[in-house]
C-alpha cells in the first residue's frame, strides 16, 4: 500500500520557484485516493464470513453490493427518516456497548433544535441496525 507522502507526491507539481506543490483539486483527489486505500485494507482486515466462505470476494464487490442496497434503502423511505438514519449512524459508534452479550440499546441526540431518541437492536449477523426512532420534544 502506498504512503500518504507516496500519494501526495503522485499529485505534486513545480511551482515557479522550483518548490514542490499541490494544487486544491489534487490535494482533495490524493486524500480521496488515501481513504480509498485505508478502506480497502480495513475491508481486506475485517471481511465477514458466512458459512466459511467469504461473503465478499473483493472490496469492489462490498462497494458494488453497498451501492445497491443503499438505493433500494433510499427508495423506501422519505427524506427526514433518511436524514435521521444518517445523523444516528454517524454517532452510533459513540454509544455502542462493550458488552457483546448486549443486543439492544438506544442513546439520544440532537438534530434541528429537537431531540430524537435512537433504538438499534443486533441483526443475525451481529451487526447493528437502526430498528425505530422518535421525537422526545
Amino acid at each position: 500500500m502506498k504512503s500518504k507522502e507516496e500519494i501526495l507526491n503522485s499529485y505534486n507539481t513545480t511551482g515557479n520557484d522550483g518548490l514542490p506543490e499541490i494544487s486544491a483539486p489534487d490535494l482533495l483527489k490524493a486524500m480521496e485516493t488515501y481513504k480509498e486505500l485505508w478502506a480497502e485494507a480495513a475491508f481486506n482486515a475485517a471481511r465477514q464470513m458466512k458459512d466459511s466462505v467469504y461473503e465478499f470476494t473483493t472490496y469492489a464487490d462490498y462497494v458494488s453490493h453497498s451501492l445497491q442496497e443503499a438505493c433500494q434503502q433510499q427508495k423506501s423511505r422519505d427524506e427526514f427518516s433518511e436524514a435521521i438514519t444518517m445523523v444516528a449512524n454517524s454517532i452510533l459508534p459513540h454509544f455502542i456497548p462493550h458488552a457483546r452479550s448486549v443486543k439492544e440499546f438506544s442513546f439520544n441526540f440532537d438534530m434541528e433544535g429537537k431531540t430524537y431518541t435512537a433504538f438499534y437492536k443486533k441483526d443475525a449477523e451481529g451487526y447493528w441496525q437502526l430498528d425505530n426512532w422518535n421525537a422526545l420534544n
